[in-house]
């Protein structure tokens, strides 16, 4: 098994994800250089949450460029699992 070795952005200064700041934290998400957000600082998330970072992977594509969300809480996992896009997001 190859363990892959990713240059890492944490996001931090968030311990959610929702409505109220979704446009905030899409903003920061896209600012970062890495291939990997570190996500465990997260402490919950909505849908609207789970739509940033999708957004955030879709930008990411557009400019040819590859991220991963690494370290997931429990809730984050959940969620994402039942809008069925944790395959998506999720190495």
């Amino acid at each position: 098994m190859t363990t892959v070795k990713h240059k890492t952005s944490v996001l931090s200064g968030v311990a959610e994800i929702t409505t109220d700041n979704a446009d905030a934290v899409l903003s920061q998400l896209l600012q970062f250089s890495d291939d990997a957000i570190d996500l465990s600082l997260v402490k919950h998330c909505d849908s609207a949450g789970i739509a940033v970072l999708l957004e955030t992977k879709a930008k990411f594509t557009k400019q040819q460029r590859q991220v991963v969300f690494l370290n997931p809480t429990q809730q984050l996992r959940d969620l994402a699992t039942f809008l069925k896009v944790a395959d998506l997001l999720f190495p």
